[in-house]
């Protein structure tokens, strides 16, 4: 009878035992479960914010994009652009004449890319500026007042006072003579250029206020 009752005792306690670590693993694998989803709405929600952050990154850096002003063979934009397919007034190397304010004179003109170029050696003559020239290196530096303009065969960059500013195309050596677009060397002295087609006129006029 003694040994029927602690065997019975041994039976009850096994399965409370049994009943109790069953109880446990379950909570456990529960808790787990409930780590994994929590974990997985976490990245999942880590993810949507990297997506949302990387489009609007996106957005943020996208280049600004404005409509593109003409560009003119007679206004120098200080842009680093050109249209090749410019009107121009004449379609051949001509000597054409030139009235700065009260002086007239006569420029030798080379139509070319959408440009009119000329020599800086008549330019200067025609805008009375100071000019030295570094055949070597094929290098033109103008002056008038307190203006400096520099420019350099092969290059798209000019100077003007000490500032690399963009030319709308690259100056050329024609002739033992250095051209370039007549716009950058007139607005750079502070001369609007434009052209009588009445009169077949170049004309450089002071722009008021420089």
């Amino acid at each position: 009878m003694l040994q029927k009752r602690k065997r019975w005792l041994i039976s009850l306690f096994t399965a409370i035992l049994l009943f109790t670590i069953g109880t446990s693993v379950m909570a456990d694998d529960h808790e787990d479960h409930d780590d994994d989803d929590a974990k997985y709405e976490y990245y999942q929600k880590s993810g949507d914010d990297e997506e949302e952050e990387d489009e609007w990154d996106q957005e943020q850096q996208a280049p600004f994009t404005a409509e593109q002003q003409n560009e003119y063979w007679n206004i120098w934009s200080r842009e680093p652009r050109n249209n090749p397919n410019n009107p121009l007034p004449i379609t051949e190397p001509t000597e054409v004449k030139v009235l700065a304010e009260t002086r007239e004179t006569k420029l030798y003109l080379i139509p070319g890319d959408g440009q009119l170029l000329v020599s800086a050696e008549a330019l200067a003559g025609a805008l009375d500026a100071d000019l030295k020239v570094y055949p070597k290196s094929k290098i033109a530096q103008m002056k008038k007042g307190e203006i400096e303009l520099i420019i350099k065969a092969g290059s798209n960059a000019a100077f003007v006072n000490g500032i690399k500013t963009p030319m709308p195309i690259k100056a050329t050596a024609y002739e033992n003579s250095l051209y370039f677009p007549i716009s950058v060397g007139a607005n750079a002295f502070g001369y609007r250029v434009s052209w009588d087609s009445q009169k077949s006129v170049l004309i450089l006029k002071a722009i008021k206020g420089r």
